[in-house]
């Protein structure tokens, strides 16, 4: 990789959102620290600002979740590592039994990685670094509750994350990858190149919709979460809507897929109504703005009805059938998001009145006697 290349990258990585989530994380920590030092008979809370950077430093919408799982694990850690240490003192046996106290409680609860690790490393922090007379675990404890309120307070009540652009990017990474190879699937059938269909249909088998699905998993527990981002929980549903029959695209390309194959090996070059009704599928797909969703998808019944009446043979049958399939979804994804746009202008809307009103009641009240 070259320069240039890597400096792209580094500037993709280091985008404008990533930048304000570090930025976030960073003040945490200065934010934490100080407000630790306020203990009294503290020491060095060194701690404090490492759970607030560790909390907010997790993925997108699981912040608040991660910092309340670090305090979690913390916690358990202290109480093992304390109870290791009343029966048994220090010493490197008794490291193995906490740490490994630490790990069977928290793993035998389900708990996650980030609540075991913690757990584990608490525990050994407690026993390994005793001291008489030294109050090590009620001050790990404080930092881990300081430095994860911090990073809640800012992860659900200050800066919580915009669900919608999670759920929408997450959307169109899916959309251009069924549509990029639909699109290399009807090129392979115009060159009538059999090793180039295979793996435009090896293309179409292997996209996967996990992190679409995660993202919107991720977006329902924002807006429960954050008290800010209660009111997108309607528009959420409707991009749920709108993920739904995107998912139920990438199983109807399927089908395509399958026709792929069966017109690939024909004896005949595939013909130019096939190519034409797949390059009108990967138009549907790629459609955002309803109206032009709702023309696309038309088009590609047209030329699922055209392809049906020009090639007979089973290939073709089940190569149009996925391609209506992909239309039906692509008019009903329209219709999700047209709801979605008419919820926002509504609260768009809703807004300012409400302002409104709020300030008119404060001058009334002002001028009570």
């Amino acid at each position: 990789m070259g320069l240039r290349e890597r400096a792209q990258h580094a500037r993709a990585n280091l985008s404008l959102p990533v930048l304000g989530q570090l930025g976030q994380a960073a003040v945490a920590a200065g934010i934490a620290w100080e407000l630790a030092l306020q203990l009294p008979n503290h020491g060095q809370p060194f701690f404090a600002p490492i759970a607030a950077a560790i909390a907010l430093g997790a993925e997108r919408g699981t912040r608040g979740k991660q910092a309340i799982r670090m305090m979690t694990g913390v916690a358990v850690g202290i109480l093992v590592g304390a109870v290791v240490l009343a029966i048994a003192g220090a010493g490197g046996w008794q490291i193995v039994i906490a740490t490994g106290a630490a790990l069977v409680i928290t793993t035998g609860a389900g708990a996650s990685q980030m609540v075991r690790n913690q757990a584990a490393a608490s525990a050994i922090l407690i026993v390994a670094l005793h001291r008489p007379g030294s109050n090590l675990a009620l001050q790990r404890l404080e930092d881990a509750l300081i430095g994860g309120a911090v990073a809640i307070v800012i992860a659900r009540f200050l800066l919580p994350i915009d669900p919608i652009p999670l759920v929408r990017d997450e959307a169109r990474n899916l959309r251009e990858q069924l549509a990029g190879a639909l699109d290399e699937a009807a090129r392979a059938l115009a060159a009538n190149d059999r090793e180039r269909a295979d793996d435009a249909v090896e293309r179409i088998w292997s996209i996967d919709d996990t992190a679409l699905a995660n993202a919107l998993i991720t977006a329902r527990e924002v807006t429960r979460a954050a008290p800010r981002r209660r009111p997108l929980r309607r528009r959420i549903e409707k991009l749920g809507e709108v993920y739904r029959e995107l998912e139920a695209s990438v199983y109807d390309s399927h089908a395509i897929a399958t026709g792929v194959v069966r017109l690939a090996d024909s004896d005949r070059p595939a013909s130019a109504q096939a190519v034409a009704a797949i390059e009108a599928a990967a138009q549907a797909v790629r459609a955002i703005e309803p109206d032009e969703a709702r023309e696309a998808a038309e088009s590609a019944r047209k030329a699922a009805r055209a392809l049906r009446e020009a090639d007979p043979s089973l290939g073709a049958a089940v190569t149009a059938h996925g391609i209506v399939g992909v239309a039906e979804h692509t008019l009903r994804a329209a219709q999700a998001r047209e709801e979605e746009r008419r919820l926002a202008e509504s609260r768009k809307r809703r807004s300012p009145f409400k302002s409104r009103n709020g300030r008119e009641r404060d001058d009334r009240r002002k001028l009570r006697p």
